[in-house]
């Protein structure tokens, strides 16, 4: 292993093999008095990041000379940490925008300074699994290093593993969450209910109107415009069709987009079953 690029004394870059991708390598002290070109001592090797994304490489690399070791290892650990428990591969920016997150939050909680998630709330109920991840790794940033953040921190981690997982960008992560609360609380509303939020059918209905945000958000319309069972369920599952009507008014309204038939049958059969349940 040869170093392509000293980055400071922790940090440098090499060249995979097998891929021909410039890696980040870090080890505390591995460049210490190094020069390109020399060979890699890999008995100080703590981490290997290879990232695909050439662009987030580059900006990786420019990151990891403002921030502690200890930070990025913090920030890679919980990211291995939510891939293992989501059993998922994230978008590699997310190497970027998480530890950059991290290491300000350490930074503003030493300092005192409130950030206050506003979408605490509905994070907790629409995204319970990335919620617990994040308070898991709260937990484990005052075990590392001392540092006891707010509750609002874990939800903003989970927003980070949200944004990865699917792809998306912060800003629509929070219209997508947003989007999926609203629904619930149109459900909730006309059908005067509360939902058992630990029910199959409950989950299956999240995971639905997550997917279906992101299609609202991009424009992407559904092909079939004349699903079987449409007339069917018109007419014999008039509560849900009705329900499933002002969620698409809402959408309308809202987002410029207009639900199809086929949604329209998705919706209703969701409802059908959380309704029930």
């Amino acid at each position: 292993m040869k170093i392509q690029k000293v980055l400071n004394n922790n940090v440098i870059t090499t060249i995979d093999k097998e891929t021909g991708l410039e890696m980040v390598v870090m080890g505390r002290g591995i460049a210490f008095k190094k020069k390109a070109g020399q060979d890699v001592d890999e008995s100080k090797v703590e981490k290997v990041f290879l990232i695909q994304n050439q662009k987030e490489n580059k900006k990786f690399q420019s990151l990891v000379n403002e921030i502690p070791l200890e930070y990025i290892k913090i920030s890679e650990n919980i990211i291995n940490y939510a891939k293992d428990k989501l059993q998922t591969e994230f978008d590699d920016h997310i190497h970027v925008a998480l530890t950059d997150h991290i290491a300000f939050a350490i930074k503003r909680t030493i300092a005192g300074l409130e950030n206050k998630n506003h979408l605490l709330w509905e994070i907790q109920r629409i995204h319970p699994r990335e919620y617990e991840i994040g308070l898991w790794a709260i937990e484990y940033i005052e075990k590392e290093i001392g540092v006891k953040m707010p509750e609002d921190e874990a939800g903003f981690i989970a927003l980070h593993i949200i944004n990865a997982s699917l792809g998306e960008d912060m800003a629509d992560t929070f219209s997508i969450t947003n989007i999926v609360q609203d629904i619930l609380n149109i459900i909730k509303y006309y059908f005067k209910m509360e939902f058992d939020e630990n029910s199959i059918s409950y989950s299956r209905l999240l995971t639905h109107l997550k997917y279906f945000a992101q299609r609202v958000l991009s424009k992407k319309q559904s092909e079939d415009d004349n699903p079987p069972f449409y007339d069917q369920i018109k007419k014999n599952y008039k509560k849900y069709y009705d329900c499933a009507l002002k969620i698409k008014e809402y959408i309308s309204k809202n987002y410029d987009y207009e639900i199809g038939k086929e949604e329209i049958v998705y919706l209703c059969l969701h409802l059908q079953r959380v309704v029930n349940r």
